[in-house]
């Protein structure tokens, strides 16, 4: 059974197994311009607190294109504000991605700065909307926080950190602050009324917004039928989390995946490669100037589904047999930082590629 992808792929910001104080809490966007009218909003973790979501605004003609909204109703204001602060023209598109609450939570809040504003997304990604509320997207970091309160109240008690380190007055205010904001985050998100697409397409959907061409296209990435979007004029490819790169773009894949899609997974990863392209705006991570993150991302799915399928037909076949099996620690190396080794981030990203691309290869079934 698959585990809800929040319990992976968004993150939060406690750290009581260890010592170490907690992000820094600044709460403001970042802008960058990326073509002429077109910018990327990114939004650091200790803001949306799930991930540091991008969104990108293109200013049109006569009126707003946007790509993603955020995950709180906080970050997607402020990002209303940046629109307002570049032009009086309205916010009339909104393209989500995909299902995943980071990229669509903001809905509510355009709809009612902008109302009659029209909302696309592949027809996939609408009934995944649809069938999934926020109780279930939420539940991996309801588990977390309560997680976090036992390891605290056990620090509490001993006086002990998981780690063996003292529990400071200094740790405690701390960590207290952390559970009480990501409790209060939690009541949050499941009390944001879910705005669904309404405008849903297959395959492929081109339109235009005064004289920019909008190119958009279903594929697999992080989620089954992710909308990724080119702009042919600007040559800029917004991938939402077909590609996701770390916060600071300096280091290898941080994800897992929530499906067990491999295999089409790195087809939509190739169809990315064949894009003439400018730049390259991921899901998460800063914009991408050339092609070498994608490049490498495409070598590592591309060994390990390879990698995979050469350790079944030898007869190995438990998930944690084929993992000891396979070594990408070459392609690990040539990302930025490169750091690859057990216990890494790498690692640990590349262990649970593999067993996904296992659970795929055998319809499923995973020993």
């Amino acid at each position: 059974m698959r585990r809800p992808v929040l319990a992976f792929h968004l993150l939060i910001a406690l750290v009581l197994g260890s010592g170490r104080p907690a992000a820094s809490q600044e709460r403001t966007l970042t802008k960058e311009v990326l073509a002429d009218g077109v910018y990327l909003l990114r939004a650091p973790e200790a803001l949306d607190r799930w991930t540091a979501t991008n969104a990108v605004v293109m200013v049109n003609q006569d009126d707003v294109t946007v790509f993603d909204s955020f995950t709180r109703p906080e970050t997607a204001r402020l990002a209303i504000a940046e629109i307002r602060a570049l032009t009086s023209k309205p916010v009339r598109t909104l393209i989500n991605s995909h299902w995943h609450q980071d990229h669509w939570s903001g809905n509510d809040e355009f709809k009612k700065a902008y109302p009659g504003i029209q909302i696309i997304a592949t027809a996939e990604t609408r009934g995944y909307m649809s069938r999934m509320g926020s109780a279930f997207l939420i539940d991996g970091t309801r588990a977390g926080l309560k997680r976090s309160r036992d390891a605290l109240a056990t620090a509490i008690t001993t006086g002990k950190m998981a780690d063996g380190t003292a529990l400071t007055d200094e740790v405690r205010r701390e960590q207290e602050r952390e559970i009480d904001e990501t409790s209060r985050f939690v009541d949050e998100v499941l009390a944001i009324p879910r705005v669904l697409p309404d405008v849903a397409f297959r395959d492929e959907l081109t339109f235009w917004r005064g004289d920019r061409e909008f190119r958009l296209f279903s594929m697999t990435g992080d989620a089954t039928g992710s909308a990724v979007l080119y702009l042919p004029a600007e040559k800029i490819l917004v991938t939402g989390d077909v590609l996701v790169s770390p916060p600071d773009g300096q280091g290898p894949p941080p994800w897992t995946t929530n499906s067990y899609a491999i295999a089409p997974w790195l087809a939509s990863l190739r169809r990315l490669e064949a894009f003439d392209t400018s730049v390259i705006v991921p899901g998460q991570g800063p914009a991408m100037r050339d092609r070498t993150y994608l490049r490498l991302t495409v070598q590592l799915f591309a060994a390990i589904v390879d990698g995979v399928q050469r350790a079944l037909e030898r007869g190995i076949y438990r998930a944690d047999d084929i993992v000891a099996a396979m070594n990408v620690d070459g392609i690990g190396r040539q990302y930025p930082k490169g750091q690859i080794g057990p216990d890494t981030p790498f690692a640990t990203m590349a262990a649970r590629l593999i067993r996904k691309a296992a659970q795929e290869a055998l319809d499923g079934v995973v020993k």
